[in-house]
């Protein structure tokens, strides 16, 4: 008989841990989605997956074991089906860290002296202190979450991140979480000799950890923030003054330029004067090229940056870039730092291809199809008449360059990003010139 009221015991046990996973799952993906300002459709794709994996450690592993496995598997769910990065996943799952740790630790102090329960194997034992203490815990998370709601907290992780930066957050995320989920258990192993003025301190400086992380984190990405401001200035500097001389040399070269109009007006020389007014028209595309690289016009930060950094380093390989934007980038259907890495290959290899033509030319259009209700950059680049089997460019590995050690991986990773989100499509054709078109759906 006793053994069946310990078996009935489990069973409850079992059921109120996969129920209180469940809803604590639940309510911690409604703080990251108002923390990070994500759709919350998007977290409930991968809560049945977060909810048995999680559900299982807890049943079969100890408490201090299932607790580093289950940061791990947090931070690769994040990774692999909410596409964050790593150092958003890690601080992400820091969130979670620094939010069970506090509930678990008043909520266990506080349950057990209602309950006079000194000692944590004693509380595995009593099922009522149990359920009790799952239920004031998910009270306690219910109520962080809706202080982060009404007062709008906001974390913007910037997809563009330096190296540097990257590495800096990932270990300030890493050591917060390992430093808080030790200082847990140590305290937790020995809460029955622990005075209560301590168990407060203790979580205090659980709090502390986390909010010295925080702000250490955000200062990386303000300077991050500031230095990509300072390369968008110094940027944007020799543009203006590109566009400067242009103007200055124009100008000088302007009556000369409507004499030589005159002499071949004069002389009727109706070819001569038609290619003239074919490279006058040239100069004065080129010049307005440049005023296209605008923030106003190319509005989204990280994109400017790209686009006005493969402009200077075009120029360097002497190849014009023509660029027209006629659709508001930010309200495109795509991830910034997706788009980036899609844009900053396409361009990197229409640029390789057109230096070595002898008309080195590259066209960028962000155009919107309306009828079709997608958005679409269009990318094309002269190329030299070379045989390519369109079909392989995808594959990965495979390049037309001599060296192919390092090269062949771009249009694969593209295809990769472009196979994740089902909104997304890109041709290659190839004619007289080279065409990219990535598509956007604007599919809800």
């Amino acid at each position: 008989m006793r053994n069946l009221i310990i078996n009935q015991n489990k069973i409850i046990l079992i059921i109120s841990t996969i129920i209180y996973v469940a809803i604590t799952i639940l309510i911690q993906n409604k703080i990251l989605s108002t923390i990070f300002k994500i759709e919350k459709k998007k977290f409930r794709k991968i809560w049945f997956i977060q909810v048995a994996i999680i559900s299982i450690l807890k049943i079969i592993f100890p408490f201090s074991v299932s607790k580093i496995l289950e940061i791990i598997c947090q931070v690769i769910i994040y990774k692999k089906y909410l596409s964050f990065n790593v150092e958003k996943a890690l601080i992400a799952e820091e969130i979670n860290v620094t939010i069970k740790a506090v509930t678990e630790l008043i909520s266990i102090k506080t349950i057990g002296e209602i309950y006079n329960i000194g000692r944590i194997k004693e509380a595995s034992e009593n099922l009522a202190f149990t359920i009790t203490l799952l239920i004031t815990m998910i009270l306690l998370k219910l109520i962080i979450y809706i202080v982060i709601n009404k007062t709008k907290i906001k974390l913007e992780m910037p997809e563009n991140l330096e190296n540097k930066a990257k590495k800096q957050v990932i270990q300030i995320s890493i050591i917060t979480s390992l430093l808080i989920l030790i200082d847990e258990i140590e305290v937790l192993n020995c809460i029955e000799t622990l005075p209560n003025s301590a168990y407060l301190f203790d979580i205090i400086l659980v709090l502390s950890y986390y909010f010295i992380s925080t702000i250490g984190i955000i200062k990386i990405i303000q300077i991050n923030k500031d230095k990509n401001q300072i390369d968008d200035l110094k940027g944007c500097q020799e543009r203006l003054q590109d566009s400067y001389d242009s103007v200055c040399s124009f100008r000088h070269d302007f009556r000369n330029i409507m004499q030589s109009f005159g002499g071949y007006i004069a002389t009727k020389d109706i070819n001569g004067l038609q290619k003239m007014y074919n490279d006058v028209i040239e100069e004065c595309q080129e010049m307005n090229n440049q005023n296209n690289i605008d923030k106003e016009k190319i509005n989204n930060p990280a994109v400017y940056q790209l686009i006005n950094s493969k402009y200077l380093l075009a120029k360097k390989e002497s190849v014009k870039i023509k660029l027209e934007v006629y659709i508001d980038i930010n309200k495109l259907k795509i991830k910034t730092y997706e788009l980036c890495r899609i844009l900053g290959i396409l361009i990197d290899n229409a640029i390789e291809a057109a230096k070595e033509c002898d008309d080195k030319v590259i066209s960028i259009k962000f155009i919107k199809d309306k009828y079709n209700n997608r958005d679409l950059i269009v990318i094309e680049n002269t190329c030299k008449n070379q045989l390519i089997d369109l079909s392989k460019l995808k594959e990965k590995g495979f390049s037309t360059k001599k060296n192919k050690i390092f090269h062949g991986l771009g249009l694969w990773k593209v295809n990769q990003i472009i196979k994740k989100n089902e909104n997304l499509r890109l041709y290659t054709s190839r004619d007289k010139i080279f065409k990219q078109q990535l598509e956007i759906y604007n599919w809800n």
